[in-house]
């Protein structure tokens, strides 16, 4: 009796310790099981963080790559922006330097011009000195005596004042030939008269070669030239009077 009831114990308590032994096994594999898959857990957290922070580092440089972008299309406006610019600088620079170099040679052609035309001018004032009428050139000369120096005044004025006595001279001797009827008296009369008329002549001469070439009396040039053409304008008029 008491063998069986060893044997009963003995089985319980075996049983009894092979249900802990399940029950440790278990909750030891659950324990590893629960430690999987935190660990499982932990990974997948850690990746999906390191996901995260790859897809914030694509982002942060796609926008950098975006900012870039924009920069250099910004740069390579502003350049594009100076080049023409500097285009148009250039083009006005050179319209500019085309104007000045037009109205250089304008200015250049006009002093050629006025070069000329004071050489004819003055050739003319020259050549009208020489061939305006006596009487002109007299009262010409006489009009400018209060403006001139004295002493050349004085100087010109007797001048004048012997070419009027020598024309005055001439024209009683030939009153006088023209009266005298008898050769003897008319052979020198003549001759007293060529003398009278040469010395005029050369005085007159002489007048004439001072108010051409004297730089002092470039008034009575400038006023013998304006008479001469002023007298010529009226010729026409004054033959239509005249008729």
């Amino acid at each position: 009796m008491s063998i069986i009831v060893v044997i009963a114990t003995v089985a319980l308590v075996a049983g009894a310790a092979l249900a802990v032994w399940r029950a440790w096994a278990a909750n030891d594999r659950a324990s590893q099981e629960a430690a999987a898959r935190a660990e499982a857990e932990e990974r997948a957290r850690h990746e999906a963080e390191r996901a995260s922070q790859e897809a914030a580092a694509r982002a942060e440089a796609e926008e950098r790559a975006r900012h870039e972008a924009e920069r250099a299309s910004q740069e390579a406006a502003a350049r594009a922006k100076a080049e023409a610019r500097a285009r148009h600088e250039a083009e006005r620079a050179s319209q500019e330097a085309a104007a000045r170099a037009k109205a250089e040679a304008r200015a250049r052609a006009a002093e050629r011009r006025a070069a000329r035309l004071g050489a004819d001018l003055s050739e003319a004032r020259t050549e009208t000195a020489r061939t305006v009428p006596e009487r002109d050139l007299v009262n010409a000369l006489r009009k400018a005596l209060p403006a001139m120096d004295p002493e050349r005044a004085k100087r010109l004025e007797n001048q004048l004042e012997s070419l009027a006595r020598l024309r005055e001279r001439a024209k009683k001797l030939r009153e006088e030939l023209t009266a005298a009827s008898d050769e003897e008296v008319r052979g020198p009369l003549r001759e007293k008269l060529s003398k009278v008329e040469s010395d005029a002549e050369a005085l007159i001469t002489r007048l004439r070669n001072v108010v051409a070439e004297d730089p002092a009396l470039s008034g009575v040039r400038l006023s013998l030239a304006w008479g001469a053409r002023v007298s010529c304008s009226k010729k026409p008029n004054e033959k239509k009077e005249e008729k």
